[in-house]
């Protein structure tokens, strides 16, 4: 393991965290504002439908804010040209590495053969990619941790049908822990392949009508059951370069929620 004790991870915002404070330029200047007042240097967001991806990184100039990747729709890119073609002309004006789509189209995602098929198809994407210098991001879900017996998880058949070079992951510390995978094992075993992680608490609460029913919550990040230490720890140890926090239901207003967790990461060191 190389240790990289010295190295400052990125700390951003996975946008869709304030989803419902971007509907129009106006609240954008404003989330991006807000979001550089707290602390954060970097966000992971689409450009919004009525922006152009120009105006969209000119923003983010304006407010102090990188972005790690472009993004895209997996299935369009795989089926429109055009859909590809503008996935590239996002990531170039962005001036990023990575194009990021979401997880697998659903009637891949329960069996072998599907999941072998999306390999297939994302290899493509990402052989096209290479040429322009860009790599696939994929961003898996608790979904991928699907079993198939004998210990076999969907995401180890992603890991291990994919092209290292052209198609690299950006884990979610809270969908590992949903899915039942060890996180800073994960970590490990996608180095090399992995830059940004998503940093997102889990949380047991109360509520729980039945023991069998157990509750468990969206927190900010180190509000809740993770072992941070120890992830920051592997995430450096293995080269991260970059987490955006990302709290897919907020209490209240989700900026707290997003200062909360940048507070607590300074606390941890990062």
């Amino acid at each position: 393991m190389i240790m990289m004790e010295d190295i400052d991870m990125k700390k951003g915002v996975q946008m869709f965290t304030v989803r419902d404070y971007m509907n129009d330029i106006r609240q954008v200047k404003n989330t991006l504002k807000k979001i550089h007042e707290i602390g954060y240097d970097s966000i992971q967001a689409a450009t919004p439908g009525f922006m152009s991806h120009t105006d969209f990184k000119k923003m983010m100039m304006d407010n102090q804010l990188e972005t790690y990747s472009a993004n895209a729709d997996f299935e369009g890119m795989t089926a429109q040209p055009e859909a590809l073609k503008d996935a590239i002309e996002q990531a170039h004006i962005y001036d990023v590495n990575y194009i990021a789509i979401g997880t697998l189209p659903e009637a891949m995602r329960e069996s072998v053969e599907g999941y072998k098929a999306f390999c297939v198809q994302a290899n493509k994407v990402a052989s096209a990619l290479k040429k322009e210098g860009l790599k696939l991001l994929y961003h898996p879900h608790a979904l991928e941790c699907y079993s198939f017996g004998g210990g076999l998880k969907g995401l180890d058949i992603i890991l291990e049908d994919t092209d290292p070079e052209g198609f690299h992951f950006s884990l979610d510390t809270h969908w590992l822990a949903s899915g039942g995978l060890d996180i800073c094992e994960w970590i490990e075993k996608v180095q090399g392949r992995m830059e940004l992680v998503h940093f997102k608490d889990y949380a047991i609460v109360g509520g729980a009508a039945t023991v069998e029913t157990v509750c468990r919550q969206f927190v900010e990040v180190g509000e809740g059951n993770l072992n941070w230490v120890k992830i920051i720890q592997v995430c450096k140890d293995t080269g991260v370069k970059a987490l955006a926090v990302e709290q897919d239901i907020c209490p209240g207003n989700a900026f707290d929620s997003l200062a909360k967790s940048f507070e607590n990461l300074v606390k941890m060191g990062v």
